[in-house]
């Protein structure tokens, strides 16, 4: 059986996250295929935007088949990060996702551990670098709360971050 999820994203803390997320969705080990990760040192963005294209059309031939992006803003806007993806896109000759396609994407700014940090109660301000976990499995109960916070209650606690507002609204479009 082919997976439902193809899941590119920027490292091996990031996916962990989704998975546990989209383990709340019913979705588990099997129905979920990671794309190439980044061999540490960063670049990880600079991976996900060269294999998006390729794997957005991939996902166009595919019945049932979500294609799950997460890749960060780093110093820029979550917009300026998702017409990088469309340009990408359109050097390959691809038309960019459109309302239709099975797509979700997911921009955290500054960083996903900006995520983290408002999802342990703190509040945030996305321009500014926060530290990394110090275990990448320690980012288990930070998406336990945000699957609590958009699909349990449907509401962020506020002063909630724009770019998790948004991933929050990207979030309807995976259906089981």
């Amino acid at each position: 059986m082919s997976a439902r999820i193809v899941l590119l994203c920027e490292d091996r803390q990031t996916d962990l996250f989704v998975r546990r997320f989209l383990g709340h969705r019913n979705f588990r080990g099997r129905d979920i295929t990671t794309c190439k990760l980044a061999a540490g040192g960063g670049f990880g963005e600079h991976l996900v935007r060269k294999q998006f294209p390729g794997q957005l059309k991939a996902i166009r031939g595919r019945q049932e088949a979500f294609l799950v992006v997460v890749i960060d803003a780093d110093t820029g806007t979550t917009a300026a990060r998702r017409c990088q993806l469309s340009e990408e896109c359109t050097k390959c000759g691809i038309a960019g996702p459109g309302a239709v396609d099975r797509v979700v994407v997911v921009v955290p700014r500054r960083n996903i551990e900006t995520w983290f940090k408002y999802l342990g109660g703190d509040e945030v301000d996305e321009t500014i670098r926060y530290p990394k976990l110090q275990r990448e499995r320690d980012c288990r109960p930070h998406a336990d709360k945000l699957h609590e916070m958009c699909h349990e209650a449907q509401k962020l606690v506020k002063p909630a971050p724009p770019s998790i507002r948004e991933a929050c609204g990207e979030y309807p479009k995976l259906k089981r």
